[in-house]
């Protein structure tokens, strides 16, 4: 089972990317003026739950790749 899919590691990076999706729909509650004539509100917080679903799987890739490094022993 891969690191990432342990539960209490999952809940972690679940935390992470709830953490990473809250602040950036706040960057527009903050100045939704900085958006006008390219997203709204409702655009916005789709494209920022599309970007921590891409944030997630980068995360996952970057884990097994150290995964795998320390099982091959590049830490030693």
């Amino acid at each position: 089972m891969p690191i990432q899919e342990i539960p209490a590691v999952e809940f972690q990076l679940d935390n992470v990317i709830d953490a990473f999706e809250d602040t950036m729909k706040q960057v527009f509650d903050e100045d939704p003026k900085i958006f006008e004539g390219h997203s709204d509100r409702m655009s916005w917080h789709g494209q920022v739950t599309s970007a921590g679903v891409e944030l997630r799987e980068e995360i996952n890739k970057l884990i097994e790749k150290y995964e795998v490094r320390l099982h091959q022993g590049e830490f030693a």
